[in-house]
């Protein structure tokens, strides 16, 4: 069985253990801050350690050795990044996550290793970004840590695409046309599919190639 530590009991790594509880999981919590160790603890029915986590002691009795995946989830970003260097260099931890409070910090933590990192921030800002469509182009979902986006598009009488085969279009080399609606019925594009005003194509392309994408389906510069 799998065992991830959570280093950080608050509501963030509280539901995270929980739903992780669930999934058929061993995990291990610690927390700083005794009242809300002992709270967790009944609350889920499993043993919260009560300490610091940046200290090596804690962990050990934590058995982050055992650990397969250590999440560090305090409100602090300094914490979670010491956190995952233990963990990494210490501990020999395959995988590590940190949350992170401000998403300018994201860059330092990947360049110093860490795994993962999800910043509930940028996650927000992003998802609001996402659900309102800019100018016929909307990207609702993301893949790969943000690296992939999955992109809707509709075509207008007026788009370079409209009346064009999919195989005579330009469009980026990272990306690919994934599925097509027309009339409430979903098809999939291929080569001599033609493309009509009206329809709503959805496509995978990576993070820099969604605006050569849109410029190559609806017009505009990339």
């Amino acid at each position: 069985m799998r065992y991830v530590l959570v280093v950080g009991a608050g509501k963030v790594g509280f539901y995270l253990a929980e739903a992780l509880l669930r999934s058929g999981y061993r995990v291990g919590l610690v927390e700083a801050d005794p009242a809300r160790a002992a709270k967790v603890a009944e609350a889920l029915g499993t043993t919260v350690i009560n300490g610091d986590g940046t200290e090596l002691e804690v962990l050990e009795d934590a058995e982050a050795g055992e650990a397969t995946y250590l999440v560090a989830a305090t409100g602090r970003d300094e914490v979670n990044l010491a956190l995952c260097q233990m963990a990494k260099h210490r501990f020999r931890v395959p995988f590590s996550v940190a949350r992170v409070i401000d998403p300018k910090s994201e860059g330092i933590f990947k360049r110093l290793g860490v795994d993962a990192t999800i910043s509930a921030t940028a996650i927000a800002a992003q998802t609001i970004e996402n659900v309102l469509p800019s100018n016929g182009m909307r990207l609702f979902s993301l893949f790969a840590g943000g690296e992939v986006e999955l992109a809707e598009l509709e075509l207008r009488e007026a788009s370079p695409a409209t009346g064009s085969a999919v195989m005579g279009l330009r469009l980026p080399e990272d990306c690919v046309l994934i599925a097509l609606i027309r009339g409430g019925s979903v098809s999939f594009p291929r080569g001599k599919t033609l493309l009509r005003a009206g329809d709503r194509v959805f496509a995978l392309a990576r993070r820099g190639s969604a605006e050569a994408l849109k410029a190559a389906l609806l017009g505009g510069s990339a």
